[in-house]
């Protein structure tokens, strides 16, 4: 009999969590007010209910996947209409740890448990089963719920207790956002170098200076083809950056790389590239350099 797993949020990452379970032979129920979402999911076998309340009356584990912290706080009203003691929620999110904390202890309050497990991977690397999950909260539920987290990810790492996934998924955004800069800087210094963004791509990709981020959105800075869809949209980054700043002056780190990168990034919104992936920065860049190479599929 196939495990039912609910799932809330059905956008960019969520939609894929649920194809992923689905090919892995789930039973996913799932909600989102889009009804365009929502019959998306059952074109791919899934099964489309009306409300959280509702799939959390049908499951034993529910995945949130949302775009801030209001949606959540929306999710645990409807759950705690009707509270279920033996309720696992994962909640994959990129929000504040005081976010993820309020949230685990509204919960519990009620006899819920809270695993805060952000993804770090773009839409694509979750479609292809390359993305890693940070899981956090009771070790006992994440041994109980191994095969969920094999059933969508390629990776997933228990870090200890309710904050820490999130502490870590906001390494791992830093990292992102650094090295994504930091490819499309490399791609306009080699073409002014006289090298073909293709040949750089295909060169550097397998040796020691390659990155995750460069084999993903190096590839988009290549084609020049950052079509919306791809990866992360810039209104993703705004709201990760700011989330990473504060967290970097909550316990007092120098972020330096950080900040210059998030300055290219931010450039590339002025220019009203904001629509698409975040590899987009790569022609920011390009055009204040002097290369004017024409965006494919680009309609602002």
């Amino acid at each position: 009999m196939k495990r039912p797993i609910g799932i809330v949020g059905l956008g960019p990452m969520g939609k894929n969590i649920a194809r992923n379970l689905l090919n892995a032979d789930f039973l996913v129920y799932g909600y989102d007010i889009r009804s365009e979402r929502r019959h998306d999911l059952e074109s791919c076998g899934g099964i489309s209910l009306s409300s959280a309340a509702e799939i959390a009356d049908s499951i034993d584990l529910l995945i949130t996947s949302l775009p801030n912290s209001s949606a959540l706080d929306l999710v645990i009203n409807d759950v705690l209409k009707n509270p279920r003691p033996d309720l696992v929620i994962v909640e994959t999110s990129t929000l504040t740890v005081d976010q993820k904390l309020r949230a685990a202890k509204r919960l519990r309050d009620d006899g819920i448990s809270l695993l805060d497990c952000p993804i770090s991977g773009t839409p694509l690397m979750l479609a292809n089963m390359a993305a890693s999950i940070y899981v956090s909260g009771k070790e006992e539920l994440y041994t109980k719920n191994h095969s969920v987290f094999d059933g969508f990810t390629a990776t997933s790492f228990f870090v200890g207790p309710v904050g820490n996934g999130t502490r870590m998924k906001l390494l791992a955004n830093y990292l992102v956002h650094v090295h994504t800069t930091a490819a499309a800087e490399c791609m306009v210094m080699g073409q002014k170098a006289g090298l073909s963004p293709d040949l750089i791509y295909q060169a550097l990709k397998p040796g020691a200076g390659g990155s995750k981020m460069f084999e993903v959105r190096g590839a988009m800075m290549a084609k020049s083809d950052y079509r919306e869809g791809g990866g992360t949209m810039f209104d993703i980054f705004e709201k990760d950056s700011a989330i990473i700043t504060d967290f970097a002056k909550t316990v007092d780190a120098p972020i330096d790389l950080y900040t210059v990168a998030k300055t290219k990034l931010n450039s590339a919104i002025e220019l009203g590239l904001g629509h698409l992936d975040t590899s987009a920065v790569c022609n920011a860049i390009e055009t204040a350099a002097g290369i004017n190479r024409k965006i494919k599929n680009h309609s602002p």
